[in-house]
């Protein structure tokens, strides 16, 4: 599970430098996310926490995923209208 926690590095996408960069970033965060809902899962099953705990994780997990779907709708946004600015620029 931590390895799923550990490997969301937006920032790292945005120093690549460009949009098309940090988006992908972004979407390897998406999946690492997922595969920490996965261990959250599996954790509820094996009884490891309690299904109140769970619900707060779950509902994190979902808020997070959100955000970072908002987050790369933005820079789209940002990079067709000319307002994205590359971090190297």
């Amino acid at each position: 599970m931590w390895s799923g926690v550990i490997s969301i590095k937006s920032g790292e996408g945005y120093k690549s430098g460009t949009a098309g960069s940090f988006i992908r970033y972004l979407n390897i965060s998406c999946g690492s996310l997922g595969e920490l809902k996965g261990d959250i899962d599996d954790c509820l099953q094996d009884k490891l926490i309690t299904q109140d705990e769970f619900n707060i994780l779950d509902k994190l997990s979902g808020t997070t995923d959100y955000l970072i779907q908002k987050m790369i709708k933005s820079i789209r946004e940002a990079e067709k209208s000319g307002k994205w600015k590359n971090f190297n620029s």
